[in-house]
């Protein structure tokens, strides 16, 4: 339903697509079967793991190897994917592969007991490999023959999330053999409708801001804002218990989140769009124990920002797409492991990773372009940051213990600066206002919590209505 309302959608009238006339419709069927074929293969990768490792011991263990496969190996396999001439054989490649999962899935279950041992070691990796071939196939060729058009990135990767929900909801060995026979089919016929042909992103309309020096720095800058989402994104349903009728609403929510992104930057314009999708994630986390529908829109609206930061990531490694596509897949499990536990160290990253992007902000706002000033903001806000947030969780959290600690790090920094600008009154000038801005926004963001926090207090108890 979702690849039709987008087919016909994608195919009205745009003055200011991002794709020639003459390879319009490839991309839009293109863009269709991958997405539908990533429904697919995320479903049968759940609804594997849920049939073979139902009431097992090793579940844990299970899940951990498919994970790692699946998303940490996906750098490499991307990398791969740029290599390669014929792209067709990695998606042939991870059909075989899912094909042989789904047999030896089958194999080591008796009656409906689930096996344990190296049979349920081999079907996890063999998931593994096969979802992450497929994924960076799909990525790559989405953003290659549509030349990087946001919308359809956000559609490829949309479709993930609610099929996650519909194979861990509907798990059964007649869904799984459903699943498996519509990919084999589905798959043979991309290889038949969309052939390789030389295809360069020189043939491209848009150019990459920037050389190779300090490319890598913005993609690590994306990695962490990729990671900041995932953690976020969990946060939002931590601690909520989630039936099988909320699992596939957080699902949908999801992909149409996801989906949605590329449409909302094409009709706002990529700042206007961040900006209301930021602010109205932050509103909707503060606000999240006030209904579930706050949840879901501060999900929809997380979800949304993916298409950007895939975007951004392949305009920077421009032909090198599936690298681009791996590295952002891999850091979306240290945000997901990071939101399942609450160890002190989740506290100090949270407050780390908006600190670090608040300041490289201010200091961009600044007009400073200077790379070294730049990475040594990163560099500071870890050494000062850190220490100060261990001080405040283990030893001393009163206000006076923030003041002093703000105050030092205001003066550790200013030092810092001026070591690299060589100018004390534009370092004192960076230090004050890269902190205040930043103590300011966490301030406020904090007495805005608890402002919410005693009016839903107040409404739910009757207090106030």
């Amino acid at each position: 339903m979702f690849t039709c309302v987008f087919l016909c959608t994608f195919a009205a009238k745009d003055d200011e697509t991002t794709m020639p006339e003459r390879c319009r419709y490839e991309c839009i069927r293109l863009t269709g079967v991958s997405a539908l074929l990533h429904f697919l293969v995320d479903g049968l990768c759940i609804c594997c793991l849920y049939l073979t490792t139902a009431d097992c011991a090793e579940m844990v263990m299970t899940y951990v190897v498919y994970n790692v496969l699946a998303f940490l190996t996906q750098p490499l396999t991307g990398w791969m994917a740029d290599s390669l001439k014929q792209k067709h054989w990695m998606l042939l490649a991870s059909v075989l592969l899912l094909t042989l999962a789904v047999m030896m899935a089958a194999v080591t279950t008796d009656n409906g007991q689930q096996t344990t041992g190296y049979g349920l070691l081999v079907v996890s990796v063999l998931l593994g490999i096969g979802n992450s071939l497929f994924h960076v196939w799909g990525g790559k060729q989405t953003a290659v023959r549509t030349e990087n058009d946001i919308r359809a990135l956000g559609v490829f990767v949309s479709t993930g999330a609610f099929g996650l929900a519909i194979g861990a909801v509907f798990a059964s060995w007649l869904l799984l053999y459903a699943l498996l026979l519509s990919i084999c089919l589905l798959a043979m016929t991309a290889v038949f409708l969309f052939p390789e042909r030389r295809y360069t992103y020189e043939d491209g309309c848009y150019s990459v801001f920037g050389d190779w020096n300090g490319i890598w720095f913005f993609i690590v800058l994306i990695m962490l804002i990729v990671a900041g989402r995932s953690f976020a994104s969990e946060a939002f349903t931590v601690g909520i218990t989630k039936g099988r009728v909320l699992i596939l609403v957080l699902g949908a929510t999801s992909m149409l989140g996801k989906m949605a992104g590329g449409w909302l930057v094409k009709g706002l314009g990529m700042w206007k769009a961040v900006l209301l999708m930021v602010l109205g994630a932050i509103l909707c986390f503060i606000g999240k124990d006030v209904h579930i529908s706050v949840v879901l829109t501060g999900l929809f609206l997380v979800n949304c920002t993916m298409p950007i930061t895939l975007y951004w990531a392949n305009v920077f490694l421009r032909g090198r797409e599936g690298l681009a596509f791996g590295l952002l897949a891999a850091a979306l499990m240290p945000g997901y492991l990071l939101a399942q536990t609450e160890l002190p160290i989740v506290r100090i990253i949270g407050a780390l990773i908006p600190t670090i992007l608040i300041e490289y902000g201010v200091l961009w706002m600044l007009k400073e372009r200077r790379k070294k000033v730049l990475l040594s903001s990163i560099a500071v806000n870890v050494l000062t940051n850190v220490p100060l947030n261990l001080y405040l969780n283990f030893i001393d959290e009163s206000l006076s213990s923030i003041l002093i600690g703000e105050v030092a790090v205001f003066l550790i920094e200013a030092v810092w600066y001026w070591f690299f600008t060589r100018s004390l009154k534009q370092a004192t000038i960076y230090s004050f206002l890269c902190n205040a801005i930043s103590f300011l926004v966490g301030w406020l963001l904090f007495m805005l919590f608890v402002c919410i926090s005693i009016f839903t207090s107040n409404y739910l108890y009757g207090d106030i209505f």
